[in-house]
């Protein structure tokens, strides 16, 4: 008998909990749709555009296609040159970085067996890859700012250590 009655107790207290949660959530909905309500029924938006324009305008109408490109003259900084760097440095300053221990299956700078496939290849397909990248090695080493002539350098001087 013990079990009938706290088995309706169970289901009573179940259904007015139900109950309240019920009204509480009818309750919300009924706040949020009073306090969300717009009163009036204006429409902003054309007053909302012309704000954006105004904010945009000025960089809207600088950068169309039909105005000339300007180019600005580029001025090294003081102590800074345009001299080519050589192949060793390069290697040295980028390359070397994987190319002395294997990362990310590049191959070993002085390590015969790995280099004489690619070499067979063609040096222009060498410098192509290094210019241009491939597999996980970002074009140019990942140094951008590096000219072609140097990425070049650089590769004569890993295959020159690799013969």
């Amino acid at each position: 008998m013990n079990n009938e009655t706290s088995d309706k107790d169970f289901f009573k207290n179940f259904a007015i909990i139900t109950v309240i949660f019920i009204l509480f959530t009818i309750f919300i909905t009924v706040l949020s749709i009073v306090f969300a309500s717009n009163p009036s029924k204006e429409n902003h938006q054309d007053e909302l555009v012309s704000l954006v324009d105004k904010r945009t305008l000025p960089n809207a109408s600088e950068n169309l296609a039909s105005n000339p490109v300007i180019k600005p003259k580029i001025q090294l900084a003081a102590g800074a040159s345009s001299v080519s760097n050589s192949g060793e440095k390069v290697y040295k300053m980028i390359c070397g970085s994987c190319h002395d221990n294997g990362a990310a299956g590049s191959p070993i700078t002085g390590n015969k067996s790995q280099w004489v496939s690619r070499i067979n290849e063609g040096i222009d397909h060498l410098y192509d890859s290094a210019i241009n990248g491939v597999g996980v090695m970002p074009a140019k080493g990942g140094l951008a700012s590096l000219s072609d002539e140097e990425v070049k350098s650089a590769v004569d001087y890993m295959i020159e250590k690799s013969k």
